[in-house]
């Protein structure tokens, strides 16, 4: 096998490590939204159980402020279960993308990097991220809290909204249940499926979750690219169908590291940078990868 094929075996090895890790943690995400789903639900029919619905408005109205209250609660432990996802996922793919990269110069037999073990490269990515400015990594992962944040109180007053409504207007529980609609995990299902309160929640936290998981990643391959002294690099594409107008452009060209365009460029963005570095006296461009399963580009 020629260098250049071990070298890609290594840029799809750590990019295929990345987008099962992100899909784990997206899957993390939605749990948590089933689990508010749920709960919200059983609410819905526990009133409808007993039938209070059928009182009188100032009864109506007084049990809405109570749902209310309760939709406050469980929103609330959603976020925090989504907190505790997101601050591992922008550590954890931080150092991944350390550590493939790593990999990615082991496979070119650097001194040093050479046959270098897993544990090994975990235990110099770990050495790596001791160097980092934490305030950085909290700036991100706040910033992450943030948009999710800002989706998950979306959610709770559209729910309440709903239920508001479909109380006070008389709608059964069936019907209020379906205009909050809930998570789809079938992506034909879920294209399908009409405008709901957590269709809505859903797309955005799984746009957030993959897009800042993988900027993470990213940044991780800065930073150890930053510390080795890499000077250049060259943008790579999945080159597929699915490659974006804004993205399709940049494949292949290289840029001065601290000039290349910011990753990933959009939501979704499945582009990534790799180093030209001086190996044995030549000058090594780490290759292109096959197109991932991701959505995106």
């Amino acid at each position: 096998m020629s260098q250049a094929q071990q070298i890609q075996q290594a840029v799809l090895r750590s990019l295929h490590s990345r987008d099962l890790y992100t899909e784990r943690q997206v899957n993390s995400m939605l749990k948590a939204l089933r689990n508010a789903e749920i709960h919200i639900k059983s609410q819905l029919v526990e009133i409808g159980e007993k039938k209070l619905l059928k009182k009188g408005l100032e009864v109506r109205r007084e049990q809405v402020r109570g749902i209310q209250k309760g939709i406050d609660v469980i929103i609330s432990d959603l976020k925090s279960d989504q907190t505790v996802v997101m601050r591992t996922a922008v550590r954890e793919s931080f150092q991944n993308g350390i550590t493939g990269s790593i990999g990615e110069f082991s496979q070119l037999r650097f001194p040093y990097y050479v046959d270098l073990s897993h544990e090994a490269r975990v235990k110099l990515a770990g050495q790596v991220m001791s160097l980092i400015d934490r305030s950085a990594l909290d700036f991100l992962v706040n910033y992450n809290l943030q948009l999710l944040g800002n989706v998950t109180r979306e959610l709770a007053d559209s729910i309440k909204q709903q239920i508001s409504i479909g109380i006070i207007t008389g709608d059964s529980i069936a019907k209020i249940g379906e205009k909050i609609g809930g998570v789809i995990t079938d992506p034909d299902k879920f294209r399908r499926a009409g405008k709901t309160v957590f269709r809505t929640a859903q797309n955005r936290v799984e746009v957030i979750t993959r897009t800042e998981t993988l900027r993470a990643y990213g940044q991780g391959r800065r930073k150890f690219y930053d510390t080795v002294g890499v000077k250049r690099v060259v943008w790579v594409t999945a080159d597929d169908e699915r490659t974006c107008p804004e993205c399709g452009p940049l494949d292949g060209k290289e840029f001065p590291i601290d000039q290349a365009p910011p990753i990933p460029k959009h939501p979704r963005c499945r582009c990534c940078v790799t180093a030209i570095v001086m190996c044995c006296g030549r000058r090594e461009r780490l290759p292109a990868w096959e197109a991932h399963e991701n959505d995106g580009t």
